[in-house]
């Protein structure tokens, strides 16, 4: 028969095992969590990108349709120096049109810089875009990989839980009592060694009797410091 103290310590590492498995299946869905805040992450900066670019492409239309207007203006121009009687007319109406082509001079060039920025900026949209759906698709195989590990972590925590019904069904009423609020209260750390004269749990010192305890009986045996169950080391 097992001895009622090697079935607590069983007990215990059982336990510790699942809290380690649990622990382990709440990591594994906070990188699931994570992955999905990089991807709004991204996602909002795939759509700041594609703004920037709707904005820069409404600048080229502003200005191109300034330089139709203008191309308008100086035709219309054109077609009054024929009809017009007198130099000093004449003169003025040839100044417009020279101040309209340069002004018309001026939108080309800036249709041409902001032509470079919006290449630029469709580039950075493209890269953005394909960085998102390269992130989304490493998120699909995440997920896939954590539902498969958490499925197998339920198992191996289902078949631990039924070793620990074997044990508890070893065990009687009072032990299994003092044991279950221990290890609630002790953060799974309810059954402890004395090493020399000293508690494992709080490292500090037994009393004699404590030890004679021990070396005497089966019965539960509590550290006066921490209120642990003790047992006597092996070594």
């Amino acid at each position: 028969m097992i001895e009622k103290f090697e079935v607590l310590k069983r007990l215990q590492s059982l336990k510790n095992r699942i809290n380690e498995l649990e622990a382990s299946q709440e990591r594994r869905k906070r990188d699931v969590q994570e992955k999905k805040v990089q991807i709004e992450n991204e996602k909002s900066l795939a759509d700041k990108k594609h703004e920037e670019k709707i904005a820069v492409q409404k600048e080229i239309d502003r200005k191109e349709l300034d330089l139709n207007t203008n191309e308008g203006e100086v035709t219309k121009y054109n077609v009054q120096l024929n009809s017009i009687k007198t130099n000093k007319e004449y003169s003025a109406l040839v100044s417009e049109i020279g101040s309209k082509k340069a002004d018309m001079s001026i939108l080309e060039d800036e249709i041409l810089n902001t032509m470079s920025r919006l290449e630029i900026a469709n580039q950075d949209y493209e890269k953005a875009t394909e960085c998102l759906r390269n992130e989304e698709e490493s998120l699909k195989d995440l997920i896939n990989s954590v539902d498969a590990e958490i499925k197998e972590t339920d198992n191996e925590i289902e078949k631990i839980k039924n070793e620990q019904k074997k044990y508890i069904d070893l065990l009687d009423e009072h032990s299994l009592k003092h044991y279950n609020r221990l290890s609630n209260i002790k953060g799974g750390k309810a059954v402890v060694p004395v090493i020399g004269n000293v508690c494992g749990g709080c490292f500090m010192n037994v009393t004699t009797q404590t030890l004679n305890e021990l070396m005497g009986g089966d019965d539960l045996v509590f550290c006066l410091s921490c209120s642990r169950i003790l047992y006597l080391d092996d070594k």
